[in-house]
């Protein structure tokens, strides 16, 4: 209701004629007097004129007509707590000629108290700017309008650092839902604002990825069908065209007339998808391992008892004194070539019992001075045979925790390997340091070292880098399966080599505990 500052009292009780404005008409209460809520009848200036016995009880009154008649009595400041609203009514009335939902908060007259209103009003005939409108009181409307805005603050702010999306969703009885909060982890998750989603509720749904949409709506079908949460894992497409998987779950909060009111939360959950999607490649390929170790061993097996037959023959026709010496030579020939078969197949065996976790180990305190002498000895007449000088090992090398068949099998692959490979007249050399918790075993020689390109391959079965087209025989699997018994008794092993100075091949093993 308009009332305008600086009226005198006298002006505030007059109609348009001057006389005072009756309350009922002659031939009894009108419809103006008896509607449920708050009417009134103002001249040009805002001036009351009438007020029915709805708007008085507002205001804290008996009736219409003690309201009139308290008039007198009211502030030149007018009823709205905002002052400028009575400036918009009057030029929102003036421009359209009526107004419609025009809520305002306004002080009841009686005691100064305030509610909140919505009026609509219009302009009377005949062109002199008097108006009448209706006044409903919409206090608890916006009290409650107001507790839900500060809800959503609340919400709001325990949302803003949550990893995800926080949503509530109304789901009326029929049609579809509708989104009336969304927390601003969609912006990070989907790429879009707040404002946007709750403004268009299907918004987030078109971004499921094609491909997952029917599964998810089937699901939400299923769910309002019997009941339950709905929880879905699904992708979305974003804007830029990157692709997340999320899951998201939406819970039952309460009932609001017809509607149904849940909430719910949207979880990034691309890191653990892509995590699983590894550990099954994991899992797949240590699988295909386990079974490509498991027939290399079988293999190897069944051709131990042949070859063990066919060297066993050869050496027979070896020894046999009426065998002619080009025959001899044969025989020679065959038995050489079946023992590097063995040592071949000796190597399959082992490096496949240890990529299948079948080899058995029995670490323990191994004292390494009495283990390097016992390989150097093992060695010494190949070094001879090329002129390769060992140096003696150091007698005070302390000890490490390690299976002792394996460490000296590694370390004889090592040395031998130093051997074989070296220059003729070169040196090989074992130095042993102690560095916190491990032991270094340095295997050094003197041969034609590798370069950068070698020492990629170095490790690899069947590697033999370059080897191959020399005069020394061997499987290219020993280094490989080096490195594997190491690194099954918890070790590993390092190399660096210099081409033309030679190369340095490092085991590291833990140190044997102390007492």
């Amino acid at each position: 209701m308009r009332t305008d500052d600086g009226q005198p009292p006298a002006a505030r009780q007059a109609g348009p004629s001057g006389g005072a404005s009756p309350q009922v008409g002659a031939s009894g209460p009108t419809l103006f007097d008896r509607l449920p809520i708050g009417a009134y009848r103002c001249a040009a200036d805002g001036t009351p004129l009438r007020v029915n016995d709805a708007l008085g009880r507002m205001h804290g009154y008996d009736d219409g007509a003690q309201m009139m008649q308290a008039l007198t009595a009211v502030d030149a400041q007018g009823w709205y707590v905002d002052t400028e609203r009575r400036a918009q009514f009057r030029q929102q009335l003036q421009l359209e000629g009526q107004l419609s939902g025009f809520v305002s908060q306004i002080r009841r007259q009686r005691d100064g108290s305030t509610l909140w209103i919505s009026e609509s009003a219009h302009l009377l005939p005949g062109g002199d700017g008097a108006y009448e409108g209706t006044v409903e009181d919409v206090t608890e409307r916006m009290q409650a309008l107001h507790a839900l805005e500060r809800s959503d603050e609340l919400l709001r702010q325990m949302t803003w650092h949550f990893p995800g999306v926080v949503f509530r969703t109304r789901w009326p009885a029929r049609g579809e839902p509708t989104l009336d909060y969304v927390s601003d982890g969609v912006r990070e998750l989907y790429g879009i604002e707040p404002e946007e989603a709750m403004a268009d509720a299907n918004a987030l749904a078109r971004m499921r990825h094609p491909d997952d949409d029917a599964a998810v709506q089937a699901g939400l079908l299923e769910s309002r069908r019997h009941g339950t949460p709905p929880t879905a894992q699904f992708r979305i497409v974003r804007r830029d065209g990157s692709i997340r998987w999320v899951q998201g779950t939406v819970s039952f909060v309460a009932r609001v007339g017809d509607d149904d009111v849940r909430t719910g939360v949207i979880l990034d959950i691309t890191a653990q998808r892509e995590a699983a999607a590894l550990r099954a490649q994991r899992d797949s390929a240590e699988a295909e391992r386990r079974a490509s170790a498991a027939m290399l061993s079988r293999v190897s097996h069944e051709l131990r008892t042949p070859l063990n037959a066919v060297l066993g023959f050869g050496q027979l026709l070896e020894r046999d004194p009426a065998l002619p010496e080009r025959q001899r030579e044969w025989a020679a020939q065959v038995v050489a070539s079946g023992r590097h078969l063995l040592a071949l197949v000796e190597d399959v065996l082992g490096l496949s019992s240890v990529a299948s976790r079948e080899l058995p180990l029995q670490c323990e305190t191994v004292p390494l001075a009495p283990l390097l002498a016992e390989c150097a000895s093992m060695l010494a007449s190949q070094a001879a045979d090329r002129q390769v000088t060992l140096d003696a090992p150091p007698v005070d090398a302390p000890a490490v925790h390690a299976d002792r068949r394996r460490l000296r099998q590694a370390l004889a692959n090592l040395l031998s390997n130093a051997v074989k490979y070296n220059r003729v007249g070169g040196r090989v050399a074992v130095a042993v340091t102690a560095e916190g918790a491990l032991v270094h075993i340095a295997v050094r020689d003197t041969g034609q070292g590798l370069d950068a390109a070698q020492l990629a391959r170095l490790f690899q079965p069947f590697e033999r880098v370059g080897a191959e087209r020399g005069p020394v025989a061997g499987t290219g699997l020993g280094l490989a399966l080096t490195r594997e018994l190491v690194q099954a008794m918890g070790g590993r092993v390092d190399v660096e080599s210099t081409p033309g100075e030679g190369s340095t091949f490092v085991i590291s093993l833990p140190a044997a505990a102390a007492g």
